[in-house]
């Protein structure tokens, strides 16, 4: 059974570079050209010292990270008053996923996001792996659909 937790990034990362490069690779990368992982950890710290970043983390019984749900939090310009909390990144290990282990995740976001004052969730998944079944059960509803393109 894994345990939730709300950790701040500066303190996991170190131990979540393995995890974030496992997603690049085994998510990001192929819709991206297999372009090269990169993580902006100053960025990151950066955001987390302007109050604009959450990180849920997942913990496995022996207290090794197994997974994370990280949002950025900005205020909705199409909602005054509004603060929206955009899902970042979402992974699990593959020895973590299963069950209803992704959804817990995210339910525990969502109550801490809460907690901050979010009034608004944005979730998104790549193409090749939708999350529509997950994000519904969450009783999140489709309202846009992204397009990339790189002008570079």
């Amino acid at each position: 059974m894994l345990a939730f937790a709300t950790e701040p990034f500066t303190q996991l990362e170190a131990e979540a570079r393995p995890l974030t490069a496992a997603h690049w690779s085994e998510v990001e990368a192929p819709l991206h050209g297999n372009a090269a992982y990169g993580l902006d950890a100053a960025r990151y710290a950066r955001l987390e010292d302007l109050g604009m970043l959450h990180v849920s983390a997942a913990r496995a019984p022996d207290g090794a990270l197994a997974g994370y749900a990280a949002f950025t939090l900005v205020p909705c310009p199409h909602r005054q008053g509004m603060l929206l909390a955009a899902l970042d990144g979402l992974y699990l290990a593959p020895l973590a996923r299963g069950g209803f282990t992704a959804l817990g995740l995210l339910r525990h976001a969502e109550a801490e996001l809460r907690q901050r004052g979010a009034g608004l969730v944005q979730y998104s998944s790549p193409a090749s792996r939708p999350c529509d079944a997950l994000y519904r059960r969450l009783g999140a509803h489709h309202t846009e659909t992204i397009w990339h393109k790189e002008l570079c």
